[in-house]
């Protein structure tokens, strides 16, 4: 779906899937942390003469832990994936959708938090140049699911 172009009410309709998949992959992020901190807190505590950690089970148990997560996290980037969007942020609940804005490949781009598509960048910007969309490419309030950017 690499070649995907999304209206905005297509892009809209997807936030709601968003919003639970990038809460869901931040509380999976700091679990990975969490747990990769306490396994380098184990290690720390040392080594038997055999060259097994002292606290193996423990270690092996966090391992564990940080593994499920990351396999979850990488299920859900997957999901967010093949919808056609491109993750650009998880820290920051950043997503884009290619599409077109007078002709021009643009993304329309989303944040965490906003409760719609309201704004868009050329590729080449980034989210710093993010601008307002014009008015016209906007749904209208009929909920006509057929509004383009264009």
């Amino acid at each position: 779906m690499a070649n995907r172009l999304f209206t905005v009410s297509e892009a809209n309709a997807l936030v709601p899937f968003l919003e639970g998949h990038l809460r869901r992959l931040q509380e999976l992020q700091r679990q990975a942390q969490s747990h990769f901190e306490e396994m380098e807190q184990i290690k720390a505590v040392g080594y038997k003469p055999d060259g097994k950690l002292i606290l193996q089970r423990d270690f092996q148990d966090t391992r564990e832990s940080f593994d499920r997560s990351v396999a979850e996290a990488n299920a859900r980037i997957a999901d967010i994936n093949r919808t056609g969007c491109q993750l650009k942020s998880v820290e920051l609940g950043l997503v884009d959708f290619p599409s077109k804005v007078d002709d021009r490949d643009v993304l329309l781009c989303w944040k965490l938090g906003e409760d719609a598509l309201r704004h868009y960048h050329t590729p080449l910007e980034g989210f710093d140049g993010r601008q307002l969309l014009p008015e016209r490419c906007l749904p209208q309030e009929s909920g006509d699911a057929n509004q383009s950017a264009n």
